[in-house]
């Protein structure tokens, strides 16, 4: 989503918290603590899930979508 800020800022923030996440499942201390690590896929998630929401009303990512389904459309329309 190039032209939408808010999606950008939200992946931006999705793929941090993603990679915060990997790295605490795969460090020692994840042996220790796997609380820890819980706390960080709970963050991601939440990350994931904000990005999500705002694609369904993002008037950017529903612009996209539509342009997707047009070949699907005339392809319907050609039978």
């Amino acid at each position: 989503m190039k032209n939408c800020w808010e999606c950008e800022n939200l992946n931006r923030v999705f793929e941090s918290e993603l990679a915060k996440y990997l790295a605490a499942r795969s460090a020692a201390l994840y042996r220790i603590s796997t609380e820890f690590a819980a706390m960080q896929q709970v963050d991601m998630e939440r990350a994931k899930n904000d990005m999500e929401e705002h694609l369904l009303v993002c008037r950017f990512a529903t612009k996209v979508r539509c342009l997707a389904l047009v070949p699907l459309l005339e392809s319907f329309a050609a039978k």
